[in-house]
C-alpha cells in the first residue's frame, strides 16, 4: 500500500473520464486514491481498506449516491462525505445531514475549480484525524 500523507481518499463516479480526472489530480497532490466506478464497487473496497473520505457521484447505476452514503458510514463510521453531483438543486437528505454532510460539501459537476474540492478534501481528512486523536 502507498503511503501519503495527505489523507486515503475513495472517488465514486461511473463516468470513467470524471472519475480518472479526479483521481489524477489528487494524486498529483499526494493523496492516496482509489477508484470505484459504482456504488456495488465502492463498497467492497470498504469493506477491506480504509478511507478517510469518499467523494460519491448522487446518480449511480443500481444504487444511488445516498444509499451508497448510508451504507457505507455503516461499514466505516469515521469516514467523510464529499457529494459530487451533476443535478443543480440537490439537497441532503435529514439522514446524511445526521451524519455530518453539510451544504459545503456538496460539488456541482462540473467542478470549476478543483482547488476548492482539494480544500474540503484536506478539512475534512483534518477533522478525521483530529477525531481519531
Amino acid at each position: 500500500m502507498k503511503e501519503h500523507s495527505r489523507g486515503r481518499i475513495l472517488v465514486v463516479d461511473d463516468e470513467p473520464s470524471i472519475c480518472e480526472s479526479l483521481v489524477d489530480y489528487l494524486e498529483d497532490f499526494g493523496f492516496d486514491v482509489l477508484p470505484a466506478c459504482g456504488a456495488q464497487e465502492a463498497l467492497e473496497i470498504l469493506a477491506k481498506e480504509a478511507r478517510d473520505v469518499a467523494i460519491i457521484d448522487i446518480r449511480l447505476p443500481g444504487m444511488n449516491g445516498d444509499h451508497l452514503v448510508m451504507k457505507a458510514h455503516l461499514l466505516q463510521p469515521d469516514l467523510r462525505f464529499l457529494i459530487h453531483t451533476g443535478s443543480s438543486n440537490y439537497q441532503p437528505s435529514k439522514e446524511l445531514r445526521q451524519i455530518g454532510i453539510q451544504p459545503e460539501h456538496i460539488f456541482a459537476k462540473p467542478v470549476r475549480n478543483l482547488v476548492l474540492l482539494k480544500e474540503a478534501i484536506e478539512k475534512l481528512a483534518q477533522k478525521k484525524e483530529k477525531d481519531d486523536a
